[in-house]
């Protein structure tokens, strides 16, 4: 008899979440309105125009000039046209817009707005998205539970006196030990893939103990949480859909309210790895197992940032990471934890970088419109169901 068990899981997103789909949205798929993005399907708004309208548009197309159909149809349009949604947008985006508008000095695509991954317009996060950081957490708290064990030094060169670091080799480096943390085989053909020279790939799919791992996309989020924002970066900006955070509420209140959390599943599947020579596991891999691991890797960021020498800190970010980590210690062995998600979140979150020999320091901070670090978020564990299945 084997057993699978369900838990409910709220995520509460802290500062501002971006996971794009792949898909621009166009400076005239939209007009932006006293606030608000309107993101318009122009056939039915066609349909709802007047004679006149109809005719003065049937003109703009004619002439081809995506700049005169952007400011036809921000000029034109009311809200009797329809849209397919609305939602919020910053008022440096707003801003940035207007000033945008008529420059035609400008490519089309600088009111490009990266879309939020959805379906028939409705937003959510992928369980892939969640899945990912509990498997790169829990292999990075191997790490840090056997540091001399795990070796993997930073691949660089010194070029005009600087390190240029090697992130594709520092990755490969890292899926090869993958079967090391998660297996305990002892040949290869239990755990890694090998290229026709032999050499090491890292972890076949198939062998992968976080399968028994099942993570839902989240429930369908509401548009009010969403904003169209301009992303602080090293190089300038980016505008992106953003889930917004909790960040600035919870400061002011001191408390956390996971009543407008999102809902999502996670199924752990413990029959799959049962009687099986293939799947030789050498860690339980149980929820508590993930959360620990969760933590310890959040701690390790959390610390590193606060001690990170930052030359100029103009948005008091290690300020923020304080407050982060008094956050988290609250909830520590509660079956809460602070996780982080999405585009933009650096490169230490989404890797093992932090326990190489060499860890690279030079990893960018994307910033929210309250310069905050985008993609922290909070979520809350709760078990519901359990299943016994027999085979």
């Amino acid at each position: 008899m084997n057993v699978a068990k369900k838990y409910n899981v709220k995520l509460l997103p802290l500062t501002d979440i971006h996971i794009g789909s792949g898909k621009d949205i166009e400076a005239y798929e939209y007009t932006v309105k006293a606030g608000y993005m309107y993101r318009i399907d122009m056939s039915e708004a066609f349909d709802k125009m007047n004679v006149s309208e109809k005719e003065n548009f049937y003109k703009i197309l004619k002439k081809n000039n995506l700049f005169n159909i952007r400011s036809w149809i921000h000029d034109n349009y009311r809200e009797e046209w329809g849209y397919i949604y609305k939602e919020k947008v910053s008022s440096d985006f707003e801003k940035y817009y207007k000033e945008k508008l008529d420059d035609r000095s400008q490519e089309n695509s600088q009111l490009s707005i990266s879309e939020f991954i959805g379906y028939d317009n409705k937003r959510y996060i992928p369980g892939s998205s969640i899945k990912g950081a509990l498997r790169t957490a829990f292999i990075h708290s191997d790490f840090l539970e056997n540091e001399k064990k795990y070796q993997i030094k930073s691949s660089y060169e010194i070029k005009n006196g600087k390190r240029v670091y090697n992130r594709k080799e520092i990755d490969k480096e890292a899926k090869v030990m993958e079967s090391e943390v998660l297996l305990a085989e002892k040949e290869d053909r239990y755990g890694n893939k090998i290229d026709k020279k032999g050499e090491k790939l890292g972890l076949e799919p198939k062998k992968d103990p976080f399968k028994i791992v099942k993570v839902s996309d989240t429930e369908e989020i509401d548009s009010k949480k969403f904003e169209v924002v301009r992303l602080k970066i090293k190089e300038g900006n980016l505008t992106c859909e953003v889930l917004n955070g909790t960040y600035n509420e919870i400061k002011k209140t001191k408390k956390v309210n996971f009543e407008k959390g999102i809902n999502f599943n996670i199924v752990l599947t413990e029959y799959f790895l049962k009687d099986n020579p293939m799947m030789d596991y050498k860690k339980n891999l149980g929820i508590k197992q993930i959360l620990d691991s969760l933590n310890n890797k959040m701690e390790n960021i959390l610390d590193f940032e606060i001690e990170k020498e930052r030359k100029k800190d103009e948005y008091n970010i290690k300020g923020f990471y304080e407050f982060l980590k008094k956050i988290f210690y609250s909830f520590k062995n509660k079956n809460i934890t602070l996780i982080r998600i999405g585009k933009y979140t650096g490169f230490n979150d989404k890797t093992i970088n932090l326990v190489t020999t060499e860890p690279i320091e030079n990893s960018r901070t994307v910033f929210d419109a309250n310069h905050y670090p985008i993609g922290w978020a909070l979520i809350k564990v709760e078990e519901v169901d359990i299943w016994w299945i027999v085979f």
